[in-house]
């Protein structure tokens, strides 16, 4: 028997596909807009510029140097600066409505991760998505890709008022579900937001180590591949 009742998971890249679902998206996306053509440059210099820019302006945003208003138009707008298109801000809010409305629709899910929620739900766990994601497209991302059936609770960063790793957003979720951090366990994709915050909160952790990475610490599980949770749980 466990000693775990509270599964606690992070959505995207651990769940929910965002790099497979995202890149089908900017490719709609750069084919709809004529920004081959505006930019000069092909898709994937295109993509590569964005993601580098996106991955920064999210690590602000993890750590509250910057807004959700901010990076929803800045991710869009900087990779037009980048590409030497001026008078960038009307059309990059342009593309971020069309991201946040479109991406949510698409339906890759991490491989496994239908069959480890299903066998998760089959031993009774009370599961709980935990994410730092944009509120109007995390249900949508759950809902359309047929995973929001499997969650007692959604807890998101934008309604608790603290981000992960912010070790106040966990100990929120522990009262919402007067659950000591002993009965709960963090599985996600991210060292430094997932594993470090879940750890600062006393809660243990399954590291999804898809990537092969190097830690700096030692989480107290590591699986590469979401199959391999179901041998420890």
């Amino acid at each position: 028997m466990s000693k775990y009742r509270h599964i606690l998971i992070d959505l995207d890249r651990t769940l929910w596909d965002f790099e497979r679902n995202s890149r089908q998206t900017m490719t709609e996306m750069f084919s709809e807009y004529g920004l081959q053509q505006l930019c000069h440059a092909d898709f994937q210099t295109f993509f590569d510029a964005y993601h580098v820019i996106n991955t920064g302006l999210w690590k602000a945003y993890n750590n509250g140097t910057l807004t959700k208003e901010y990076l929803y138009v800045a991710r869009f707008s900087l990779t037009l600066e980048h590409f030497g298109v001026e008078n960038t801000y009307a059309l990059g809010k342009k593309l971020g409505d069309y991201y946040v409305f479109e991406s949510p629709k698409k339906t890759a899910l991490i491989d496994g991760a239908d069959e480890l929620l299903r066998y998760l739900k089959s031993k009774d766990y009370s599961l709980s998505i935990v994410s730092n994601g944009f509120k109007e497209v995390q249900f949508e991302k759950m809902r359309t890709s047929g995973i929001d059936v499997f969650f007692d609770h959604v807890f998101l960063s934008e309604d608790i008022g603290y981000q992960k790793p912010d070790r106040r957003i966990f100990d929120h979720i522990l009262g919402a579900l007067s659950a000591q951090p002993a009965r709960c366990l963090m599985i996600g994709d991210d060292m430094n937001v997932d594993i470090a915050g879940a750890r600062n909160a006393g809660i243990d952790q399954i590291f999804c180590n898809f990537t092969d990475a190097k830690p700096d610490f030692t989480p107290t599980h590591t699986v590469f591949h979401l199959h391999d949770i179901m041998s420890l749980l």
